[in-house]
This record gives C-alpha cells, structure tokens and sequence, in this order.
C-alpha cells in the first residue's frame, strides 16, 4: 500500500508539472468514446441519441425546470457513453469541498424543493490512461456513492430483445429500440435500490436532516444552475461569466441544496473511487475516461415515465479553489502561512494580495480564515 501511494504521489507530481507545460486544455471533456443505449423512450430522438450532445460546457434552465437542448439520453438500465477529456482529471486537494468532477444532466428540484429530485440517477465509472494509449482500455473504477454498499452484490444485468410481441425481455413497443439493435443482447449496471430510485418518479432526500445531502455520487440527482447565478435564487447575477469559470465550480454533494457561487450539477472526489471487485480504494491520481451508466431498473411502456433513463448534459474538471495559494504554485504551505500572517486582521481596506486569504469572504482576515488554510495545507509539490 505504502509503494502504490507513492506511486500515486509520484504520478500526481509529474501530471501537476506537466500541466503548465501543456497547450490550453478545455475543462470539459471533449470526445465520445463509446455510446451505447439502452432501449427507451428518447433514443430514436434525433434530439437525445446524440452523444456529442454531452460535450463542452452544459446549458441549464434552472433547479425548476431543465433546458433540453443539450442532452444525450442514456435509455434504460445499462444503457451508458463513456467520454474523454483532453487531458487528465486530477484528484487534487486545493479543489473546492475536496471535489475533483462535476457531472451535469437534468435533474431538477420538484416544486423547488432542493430534498425533492426529479432524478433518474446513472452511476459513476472512470479509468486512467495508464499505457497512454488513448483509448479506455486501462481498469475501470467505481464511484460507489451513498447506496452501493456491495458492488458484486448489486451488479446485475438485464436481457433485452427486438421482439415486442413476446412479453419474455422488454421492451414493449419497436420505438425504444436503439438504432441497429436487433436479436436479443444485454446491459450491465450496478443497481441502485429500487424502492428509493425507481418506484417513482420523484426521488426523496432519505437522510431525515433538512440540510443533509442523503444521496451523493450519482449523475443526474442535482440540477443545473442558469449561467452566472451566483446565489442560487434562478437568476444570473452575471450573464457575462464564462461557463469555463461558473461551471467548473463544485457544489458540495453532501450537504442539501447548491452551494454559492457553484453552478451546481453532481460533483465527486476521485478519492471515493474503489475496485468493483474488491471494495478497495483505488488510490488514483486522476482520470482521463468517465463512463456514465443508468442504474436504475424500472421500465413501464404504459406510464407517462417510461423508463428511468439518465440524461447527461456535461462533465467537468474541477477548478482548484484558489483560497490561501497566495503564491499560485498549486500548493498551501508555509509561504502561504506567511502569507496570511501579513494579511491578518486586514479589513476590507487591504489590497487585493489579501483577498485569497478571506474564505467567507467578509472583508477581514481572521481566526476562521486561519483555520480554513490549516485545514488545506498539502505542503509543497
């Protein structure tokens, strides 16, 4: 364990060299892999079986209501794309809450309720490009999230057929076939529970705290916010802001509602990832490949619902937090402590070299921005 860690180490500290040395990388991830549905309602839809749909930045209507423009429809259980970024995802501790990626989709507050989502919840896969190779052939890993206790345990699969006429496999109705499926073939996912996830279509914070997230580590639980809304009330308070800057910005997953100054969507920490097979963590550095796969198994042709199908809008890489790197050498260590103790006590009429100091920000720095940079330090790269 200790050789893997420094491995991992090793790695990070090459990747973080490396990233200066780079040409511009977008932060959101920019090829399709693989796309590959499951039957369902919208996957003959010229306006949802496009994976390219969930490319560059997202486009959101709101935690009242989604925006439909950009959404590629990941059909029933199993049905999954897998996605490339220009470079790699890293786990870097400086990012805002610990989060490392940010999955948006449509997902929505009912009644705007931020314990009430409309959500068809798909779960979280990434790899490492290890051989370097380009392609995501490297071990895939799991984001278990709140409710895949046993990953072997609820991994499952379902078969599916061409034929509509016989009740065997599903789907009922020719329309939710994917476009060149024929015969009968299978999907795979890790199953979240039915009761919680797919008995109906509104899905209920569990937690039994107003103001604690229940469920994390999923895609498509949270919405989106409109570009600029800084506070969360569905109004852009900046119009003019770069999606590169708004939507690279995590919420944190653990606790209800979004965040100030994030525009929301599902974020997660690459620390959470373990082995499938094992329950291990597995002590990655970052990821370039995200597969993202509908975990949920309900399917009712009859019902104005359908089937729980995941759509997904974009990803992105998290942005470090700049707070307390007053140098910007993507660390916090003792210069940046020095830093601080020349702007404590500041008050708001100190210069702009003291504003990474002031986490609230209030305008002074104190004993509570002290203790918000002992809490990152890393040491130096």
């Amino acid at each position: 364990m200790q050789q893997a860690r420094a491995l991992r180490i090793g790695v990070l500290v090459v990747l973080v060299g490396l990233r200066g040395q780079l040409p511009a990388e977008t932060p959101f991830a920019t090829r399709v892999i693989d796309y590959s549905p499951a039957p369902g309602q919208w996957v003959n839809d010229p306006d949802f079986n496009d994976p390219t749909a969930a490319l560059g930045r997202p486009h959101a209507g709101g935690f009242a209501r989604p925006d439909h423009s950009s959404l590629v429809s990941l059909g029933g259980f199993g049905g999954s794309v897998t996605l490339a970024f220009d470079h790699t995802v890293l786990d870097d501790p400086l990012n805002r809450f610990g989060m490392d990626a940010i999955v948006f989709s449509n997902a929505f507050w009912v009644g705007g309720n931020p314990n009430r989502h409309w959500a068809e919840c798909a779960t979280i896969e990434i790899s490492l490009d290890i051989n370097e190779n380009g392609l995501a052939d490297d071990p895939w890993y799991l984001i278990p999230g709140s409710h895949i206790a046993d990953p072997v345990a609820q991994f499952a699969v379902v078969t599916w057929d061409d034929d509509v006429g016989d009740a065997t496999y599903p789907p009922d109705l020719a329309v939710w076939i994917p476009p060149d499926y024929a015969g009968t073939w299978t999907t795979q996912a890790y199953e979240l529970p039915y009761d919680l996830f797919g008995s109906q279509v509104v899905v209920v914070n569990p937690s039994g705290d107003p103001d604690r997230e229940g469920i994390f580590g999923y895609a498509e639980y949270s919405p989106t916010l409109v570009l600029g809304d800084l506070d969360g009330d569905n109004v852009s308070d900046n119009p003019d802001i770069a999606p590169e800057d708004f939507y690279t910005i995590p919420d944190n997953p653990l606790t209800v509602g979004i965040a100030p100054g994030s525009g929301g969507g599902d974020a997660f920490d690459i620390a959470w990832a373990t082995d499938p097979s094992t329950g291990e963590s597995a002590d990655l550095p970052g990821f370039d490949f995200i597969r993202l796969t509908t975990a949920v198994n309900a399917v009712d042709a009859g019902s104005e619902m359908g089937e729980k199908s995941a759509e997904i809008d974009a990803v992105a890489d998290a942005a470090p937090d700049p707070f307390g790197d007053c140098d910007s050498d993507d660390d916090i260590d003792l210069v940046d402590i020095a830093g601080l103790q020349k702007c404590f006590a500041a008050s708001e009429t100190a210069g702009v070299e003291c504003d990474r100091f002031d986490c609230e920000p209030d305008g002074y720095v104190d004993l509570q921005d002290a203790a918000a940079l002992v809490d990152r330090l890393t040491g130096p790269r």
